[in-house]
């Protein structure tokens, strides 16, 4: 198992390298990385090239003896892609437990495939290597309405990241994101607990700044089914955009639900807002 503060594991790391993915080690889980680099979006007319966007994330944790692990999946794709990697997925008997958007105003339509199974990690990930083939390797770019600059203040990010209370943020490529894990909650996933980020993240960003300093921001968290309405209410007290509202995993306790968001302005005054809406969730520790 993977422990906190420490790097990634022989494992782990061979885990990444299977996937062509970063490993690291978050919440003690083994987690492995990677942008979809040959898409392009543009959301809400602006480029979108944040890790929200266009991500591909894996984790593996809860190893038994037998060396089977709770071993989860997610990535962004086409529209087209959706049915051929939902069919290479279930070819391999790995759950696929969502499809969905998860952005409103973008070009082109992307989709989120989520899918998780009980297996020895580097057998998942030679399976979601494979299935991954099917995906398009050319280069889908969307032109953008408004060609926002590169933002150059680090210590804008630094701001924003202190705001939203982020365990750790990158600044790169003009990109700001932030992220920390919501810890209070522990839930089960097909019957073994959970630390995975991709279980209780809380992920912010911004981008495409234009002179008068409004930028893409986004924000995503896991939250739970009494939290939804409230929270959404302060989205939209806020102008807020939600963008959904899903699950993203199949069995799992609590029922772990997952709310997107997004606008155009000041990243600042973007964080602010959020850090109000955040105040209605809960930081009791909530258990599967």
């Amino acid at each position: 198992m993977e422990e906190m503060g420490m790097g990634p594991s022989q494992l782990c790391r061979e885990f990444a390298r299977i996937l062509n993915s970063t490993p690291s080690v978050v919440n003690g889980v083994c987690t492995a990385t990677r942008f979809r680099n040959n898409i392009h979006p543009v959301v809400l007319g602006r480029r979108a090239e944040a890790f929200p966007f266009i991500p591909q994330a894996f984790s593996f944790e809860s190893m038994d003896r037998n060396g089977r692990a709770l071993c989860l999946g997610e990535t962004v794709l086409l529209q087209e892609e959706v049915n051929p990697f939902m069919t290479e997925l279930r070819e391999f008997g790995i759950i696929v437990t969502a499809v969905h958007n998860h952005w409103l105003f973008d070009k082109p339509r992307l989709m989120f495939m989520h899918f998780e199974s009980i297996d020895e990690p580097l057998t998942f990930a030679r399976k979601v290597r494979e299935a991954m083939k099917v995906l398009i390797k050319r280069t889908v770019r969307a032109e953008a309405k408004v060609d926002g600059e590169m933002i150059k203040q680090h210590g804008l990010c630094d701001e924003f990241n202190d705001i939203l209370g982020g365990t750790m943020h990158t600044f790169e490529n003009g990109i700001c994101t932030v992220m920390r894990s919501r810890t209070n909650i522990k839930p089960e996933v097909l019957g073994r607990p959970g630390r995975s980020f991709l279980l209780i993240p809380q992920m912010f960003s911004f981008e495409s700044m234009t002179k008068d300093g409004r930028a893409l921001c986004s924000g995503e968290t896991v939250i739970l089914q009494k939290e939804i309405n409230p929270f959404i209410s302060v989205l939209r007290e806020h102008d807020l955009i939600v963008t959904s509202l899903h699950n993203h995993w199949l069995f799992d306790k609590p029922r772990l639900m997952y709310i997107h968001f997004e606008s155009i302005e000041k990243p600042i005054n973007f964080a602010l807002k959020v850090r109000d809406a955040l105040k209605v969730l809960t930081d009791k520790e909530v258990r599967g």
